[in-house]
């Protein structure tokens, strides 16, 4: 590419004097600090209308980097809500004590067991939530279910899948029943007390 003395690029392969100052009808005026190396001609046709020029490309435009495109944001999760979320397991995995079940007759007596929100199962077998696997009489069923309400903060016990008889406070147990602190819940040879953690004077 060459540039002619009055500053227009063009391709001296192609054209052998600037096709710019040779048009044919063009005048070349100058502005009035023409004698500064930075003067830039202004060239006009006789007639006083816009020149008709080509259209070019800048010399750099193949070598421009693409402006980088930032990555779209992904789509946020959606979140369950519901009414215990705040019960629910954390990310830490940490579930929420509710109350407990103590062992006070039976083998393994003292041994306590978490209650936490919804439901929690009764039975033999490390797939119970209250695991009672040192007695043979618990059925591998289940036998009960603790629920703690966390709308209306109270507990309550219900039969499980197994067959055998489920006793609260010394009462043959049928249907769904309210569990109150230092209950008795008796399943197999058994027997626990129940502590609420959970209640009317604090909840999480």
């Amino acid at each position: 590419m060459k540039q002619c003395e009055n500053g227009h690029i063009y391709d001296e392969k192609t054209h052998p004097a600037c096709p710019y100052c040779n048009q044919a009808g063009l005048s070349v005026v100058r502005p009035l600090d023409a004698g500064s190396d930075l003067a830039i001609p202004i060239i006009t046709p006789i007639d006083g209308s816009a020149p008709d020029f080509p259209k070019t490309t800048p010399l750099d435009a193949g070598n421009a980097p693409a402006a980088p495109v930032a990555p779209a944001a992904p789509p946020r999760p959606k979140k369950e809500m519901s009414a215990t979320i705040a019960l629910n397991v954390s990310d830490a995995g940490i579930a929420p004590v509710c109350g407990w079940l103590v062992v006070v007759e039976g083998d393994n007596k003292g041994v306590s067991f978490p209650i936490h929100s919804e439901k929690n199962t009764i039975g033999r077998g490390s797939n119970f939530d209250v695991n009672l696997s040192f007695d043979k009489a618990i059925s591998k069923e289940g036998d009960a279910v603790i629920t703690y309400d966390s709308r209306g903060k109270k507990f309550y016990v219900t039969l499980g899948s197994g067959k055998n008889n489920v006793y609260h406070n010394n009462g043959l147990l049928l249907t769904p029943e309210e569990v109150k602190d230092y209950d008795v819940i008796e399943a197999g040879s058994t027997k626990m007390v129940f502590r609420s953690f959970c209640n009317d004077e604090f909840t999480y």
